[in-house]
């Protein structure tokens, strides 16, 4: 590997401009797909195997209008005075004209209009809320529909009312963009950089070549999203990992490269070297985060694993760079590298620092190993506490439209007639077919291909109960048997288990209304509205009840009947369970494969299994700051949220994949280093101390560069970015400085030889380090400091 490292090396050097004609033909091209022809990120369509999905699937037959995704509009009185009322007959109008738009459009299946009886919707003085089931799948949305959707409520708009648009078109219209936050975490790792390099152009060279990779990258998600459903964290996640990524990187090579040139090397042979050496780490540690975000797809669920796939692409991307671009960079460079000198900064005086700070801890490794974990520990507390919650447009940021479509649903109308849930029954036996439906010719009967998306569960409301909801005297309830969702002849038998359903959910508490049952064929559906908002815990326990009692109770009732719960909450608390479930097989392989790497790498067992141990601890402490900030409430209003919110379920899964990839970088690191020296001397003392000195300053730069990069995407609206944001730079905290600079090198102190040990090897012999033979390039690293050159 190193040989044909230092080659490729080499040869990229010699030839960079053919490397820049490369890269500029793949930044185009692929750029060109991206913009020209690049999708928008969605959420995952279905979720196989779970409650939700088997209620989409019961009502393809019958009710197939409503198995797409939907969008919730909502028009609403401006907050001014003299404004606009949708109580007012003539802004009413308006109204009702921006849903005869909505209804002609080409993606909407079927939409409500609580002017109309037995059309769903609700409406009051202040507030008229509409929910539209669109044709397809929510992969099928495109610019287009997000287009007409805006320009369809114009009338409203003209009337003086504020739409607001929540569910998928909000998700649509809120697509992530970068902003004023990245820019400024892109500056301090510049900041970084120079403090590093001591060099405007040395510091430069990273964030050039990091950025040119971040744009294949990007791009080539962006594409992908026009073929595959890729979620919106997912190019949120990418560029965060492989800025940071590219950029520590870039850092390594190009550090070993001015130590070559400081040693006397031509610049051919500078590049060749530092590729031999740091490339050969690069390649490992990349290869460990890759391999590590992969093992996401052990969850089994299709959304988190392409999420994966996007963060790893990125990290392979910036590889790539790092092994081809950069070295074009620095042969076009060459020993000018340090001619922009910044004025009274000498890097290498920090060797020396680290050194007695490595040898201080070697003198004291008990109370240091002692005291490191109890921090550790410590920050892990929260964890205990850490529960897999529901995202909602409920927790949204309070700027972003689907939370004030939330806001204004849950004022008027109560938290839980926002998002309802959809009880649906489906009885054994034929289904009676209209005439119409019986002249029709075989095989021209529409067939739904399968689930079009979790939220899509949303009915309109049948004949009005006798019983009105207190809390929203005025809102409308839509009419029964004239529903125009029930398009077959209902049975008697889903008749009855449709009126059997109502009256068992509607005297459970927590239930703030229960509609009438809207029954086509064999299937009945029931709308319910909970009284709890739903991000709330009381929510998700009554769905949990829902399911557990009521409703099958009332499918025994009916032998061979099939009952189901499902709605946008369902699904979320569904996905929930499910990463609660498969996440000890991602856990148990992602440590295993890390294990197994650096087993090979290392040739011992104790440090493998030691490292290991040494992430778990980071990443308890990384859940445990995520867990007091955003699910206890400490200062979440310095991450620009108004409100405590719960943890999505598929966050901690994902922190625990990105950590330990990118704490084994650290790991490799500076165990390489150590290695080198114990193998050299003998003395597993005087290595640590040695190898602390000789990585801290690189570590801790590439740590700094890390955490400004993931601290720059906290500004972001989505809640899950922020989280992943403040995880990640959390656990990069702790790793670069608690972890690897007190409590690895106190371990390997007490450890002694005992660190090295291998099954069938003896401890290695005290002597000059091992001569790589005639044409070959050592792997480890030059055990010299970085001095000052130029």
């Amino acid at each position: 590997m190193a040989g044909f490292l230092d080659a490729l090396g080499r040869w990229c050097a010699r030839h960079r401009r053919t490397v820049f004609e490369l890269w500029v033909v793949a930044i185009l091209g692929v750029g060109f797909l991206g913009l020209a022809h690049g999708g928008v990120f969605v959420q995952q369509s279905s979720l196989p195997g779970t409650g939700t999905q088997r209620a989409i699937d019961l009502m393809a037959e019958d009710f197939p209008a409503l198995t797409g995704p939907t969008t919730t509009v909502v028009f609403t009185a401006r907050d001014e005075p003299g404004a606009a009322s949708p109580g007012d007959w003539r802004v009413a109008l308006a109204i009702g004209r921006a849903i005869e738009n909505l209804d002609r459009l080409d993606r909407t299946a079927y939409v409500e209009n609580p002017y109309v009886p037995g059309m769903g919707g609700l409406k009051s003085h202040d507030a008229v809320v509409v929910r539209v089931s669109l044709e397809g799948t929510m992969g099928d949305v495109g610019r287009a529909d997000l287009e007409q959707f805006d320009r369809a409520v114009e009338p409203a708009r003209m009337a003086g009312l504020d739409v607001e648009f929540g569910g998928i078109v909000a998700m649509l219209l809120n697509q992530p963009t970068g902003g004023a936050g990245e820019a400024l975490g892109l500056v301090l790792a510049l900041l970084v950089l120079l403090l590093a390099f001591g060099s405007y152009l040395a510091a430069c060279v990273p964030i050039v070549a990091s950025l040119c990779a971040l744009a294949v990258s990007y791009s080539f998600i962006h594409y992908g999203a026009s073929m595959l459903e890729i979620h919106p964290t997912a190019p949120m996640v990418a560029a965060m990992l492989g800025l940071g990524a590219g950029i520590d990187y870039a850092l390594f090579i190009v550090t070993r490269y001015r130590q070559q040139l400081a040693e006397g090397d031509d610049v051919e042979t500078a590049v060749g070297r530092a590729m031999a050496h740091s490339g050969h780490a690069v390649v490992f540690a990349g290869g460990t985060v890759v391999f590590a975000i992969c093992g996401l797809f052990l969850s089994g669920i299709t959304f988190v694993g392409r999420i994966g796939i996007a963060a790893a692409l990125a990290v392979a991307v910036m590889v790539l760079a790092a092994l081809t671009l950069l070295p074009a960079i620095l042969g076009a460079i060459g020993d000018r590298i340090d001619r922009y000198m910044l004025p009274r900064v000498r890097p290498d005086r920090a060797s020396d620092r680290w050194t007695r700070w490595g040898r201080h801890v070697d003198r004291h490794a008990w109370p240091y190993a002692i005291g490191a974990t109890l921090i550790l520990l410590v920050c892990s507390v929260p964890t205990l506490d850490l529960k897999f919650g529901v995202m909602s447009d409920s927790t949204a940021a309070p700027s972003m439209s689907s939370r004030q479509a939330y806001d204004a649903v849950a004022e008027n109308f109560g938290p839980g007639h926002y998002s309802p849930w959809v009880v649906v029954a489906k009885v054994p036996g034929k289904t009676q077919a209209e005439p119409a439906e019986r002249d029709r010719p075989a095989g021209a009967e529409p067939v739904v291909e399968g689930p079009g998306g979790l939220g899509g569960l949303t009915a309109p409301q049948a004949t009005a109960s006798p019983e009105r909801d207190p809390r929203a005297p005025q809102e409308e309830r839509a009419g029964g048997g004239g529903s125009p969702m029930a398009t077959r002849k209902p049975s008697r038998e889903a008749l009855l288990i449709g009126q059997e359903l109502k009256q068992a959910v509607a005297n459970v508490p927590g239930i703030a209304h229960v509609g009438e049952p809207i029954v086509s064929g064999r299937t009945a559906i029931v709308r319910v509205m909970a009284a709890a908002a739903p991000h709330e815990q009381a929510a998700t326990d009554l769905v949990h009840r829902l399911r557990a009692k009521e409703l099958p109770a009332v499918a025994r009732a009916h032998p061979g009947a099939q009952v189901h719960l499902g709605g946008e909450n369902p699904a979320i608390i569904d996905l929930a369970v499910t990463v609660g479930d498969r996440m000890p097989v991602v856990v148990v392989a992602v440590v295993v494969v890390a294990l197994v790497l650096l087993i090979i790498a290392f040739r011992a067992i104790l440090v493998p299994v030691k490292a290991a141990l040494m992430n778990l601890l980071s990443i308890g402490a990384s859940y445990g700051v995520v867990t007091a900030v955003f699910q206890w409430g400490w200062g979440i209003r310095l991450f620009g949220m108004d409100q405590a919110v719960p943890i999505m379920s598929f966050v901690p899964l994902f922190m625990f994949a990105l950590i330990f990839g990118l704490s084994m970088d650290y790991e490799v690191f500076l165990l390489s280093r150590i290695k080198e020296e114990y193998d050299r001397t003998g003395d597993p003392h005087e290595s640590v101390v040695t190898g602390i000195g000789a990585t801290a300053r690189l570590i801790t730069s590439a740590a700094l560069i890390m955490i400004f990069v993931f601290l720059s995407f906290v500004p972001q609206p989505d809640p899950t970015v922020k989280m992943m944001a403040l995880g990640l730079a959390v656990a990069v905290a702790v790793d670069a400085t608690i972890v690897r600079l007190v409590l690895v090198p106190a371990l390997m102190s007490l450890l002694g030889h005992a660190n090295w040990w291998f099954p069938g090897q003896s401890r290695r012999r005290t002597g000059t380090p091992d001569d790589p033979g005639p044409g070959k390039v050592s792997l480890v690293k030059d055990p010299r400091p970085l001095e000052q050159v130029g």
